[in-house]
Formats: structure tokens, C-alpha cells, sequence
């Protein structure tokens, strides 16, 4: 009599696409805070979902896809977006912003909760980085969240995050530094990003899809949409 035959679990990183913003994760998803003007938010314009995917069309048109989703058996478990300056207006918030619009911005990156602890958010980094480089970008800069900022906006990365992630603080604030991840030495950074991401993902066990949350701003998540 056979066995019992042995599970195998898919997991793939996909490119972030206008119909994939669904399946952006955690507490800031979904979430319009980089891709609005200060003191706007979403009040009054576009439905979250819609503005999110407009603006991932429009980021693409100008420099190529903006992000990637990771999926363990069709179901999302962690994203990283990234643009240049000139696609991220709520930089203008910020005094450390960027005076350079085609600086590359590490926008923000996200793990669903049950997933952390396993590597991936470091290979998010490193999946935006190898990014980067095929854009011929020099480095990829984050604006990060010191202590004294932390919990203030789910969507702003921490920046002991990032530095355990390899960026260095390039503009000094007390709350919100601008950090660098220099690229110009990565002549291998395709080879480890891939290796690194395969790593995380192989801790990642299968997930199953969580109900909705209250979104910090008030809008809901939108349910994960059907495999393609």
C-alpha cells in the first residue's frame, strides 16, 4: 500500500501589477500615504484600491513595474514597493527627502504576521535591490522611522529594520533619517537576492487567508482576488 504522498508547497514572487494591489499585506494595506500629496490621504478622491492602481500604472509607464508580491500557494505573504522620487509625492513631507526626482525610493515593504521572523523581510530588500540594479541605479534610499516616530504611520520602515537589512543612515533627523543601500559593489547581487528570497521562502509555511482588518486610515482590505 502506498504512503501518504507528501504536500508540495508553491511559492513565487510575482511583479507588482494594477490588478495585484489586492494583494498587498499587513496593517498599512491597502494604503495611499506615499502615493498622496501631504494632508491629503484619500478623503475625497479615489477609492484606495483604485488610487493604488493608477498609481502603480502610471509608475510603470514611466520606469517599469513598481514592487513585488511574494505567494506561498497562491496566497500573498509579503510585498516591496519602490519608485523613483518623482513618483512618491508625500516625500514632500518629509525634510529629508530627496532633492534629486530620479533618486530610487525603497517606498515601503510589509510581511504578514505569521510569516516574520523567517528571513523574508530582508529578502524584500534584496529583491528591491536587485531591482534597482537592473535599472543601473547607483544605490536605493528609505526614509525611516526612528524611535521616537515609531507606530506614528504603519507604512514609514523602522530604521533598525532597515539597517539590519544593509542601508546606512545617509541624512541625519531626529525622526525621520534618510537611509542608503549602496549598490555600486553588488556586481553579484542578482545571484544572492534570488538565493536569499529562495531561502526565506522555503521557511515560509503554508497560508491561509485571514479576515479583514480595519485599515488605520479607515478603509478596509479588499478580499484576496482568484489566482491568475
Amino acid at each position: 500500500m502506498d504512503g501518504p504522498v507528501a504536500r508540495v508547497t508553491r511559492r513565487e514572487v510575482r511583479v507588482l501589477t494594477p490588478d495585484r494591489v489586492t494583494d498587498l499585506v499587513g496593517p498599512c494595506a491597502p494604503c495611499t500615504y506615499w502615493q498622496t500629496v501631504p494632508r491629503n490621504g484619500h478623503r475625497g478622491g479615489p477609492e484606495p484600491l483604485a488610487l493604488l492602481a493608477d498609481w502603480v500604472a502610471a509608475v510603470t509607464d514611466d520606469w517599469g513595474p513598481p514592487g513585488r508580491v511574494v505567494y506561498v500557494d497562491g496566497a500573498p505573504v509579503g510585498h516591496v514597493l519602490l519608485a523613483p522620487a518623482r513618483q512618491v509625492p508625500r516625500l514632500a513631507a518629509f525634510a529629508t527627502g530627496p532633492s534629486d526626482p530620479s533618486t530610487l525610493m525603497l517606498v515601503a515593504m510589509a510581511v504578514a504576521d505569521r510569516s516574520r521572523g523567517r528571513g523574508l523581510y530582508k529578502a524584500l530588500v534584496q529583491a528591491a535591490a536587485k531591482d534597482a540594479v537592473r535599472h543601473k541605479a547607483r544605490s536605493l534610499d528609505a526614509i525611516g522611522a526612528g524611535p521616537s516616530a515609531l507606530g506614528h504611520h504603519p507604512c514609514i520602515p523602522e530604521v533598525a529594520d532597515l539597517e539590519r537589512a544593509g542601508f546606512h543612515v545617509q541624512r541625519e533627523h531626529p525622526t525621520y533619517p534618510r537611509l542608503r543601500l549602496d549598490l555600486r559593489n553588488a556586481l553579484t547581487l542578482r545571484d544572492e537576492a534570488a538565493e536569499l528570497l529562495s531561502r526565506a521562502l522555503a521557511r515560509v509555511p503554508k497560508v491561509h487567508p485571514v479576515p479583514e482588518a480595519p485599515h488605520p486610515d479607515g478603509a478596509t482590505r479588499a478580499r484576496l482576488r482568484d489566482e491568475d
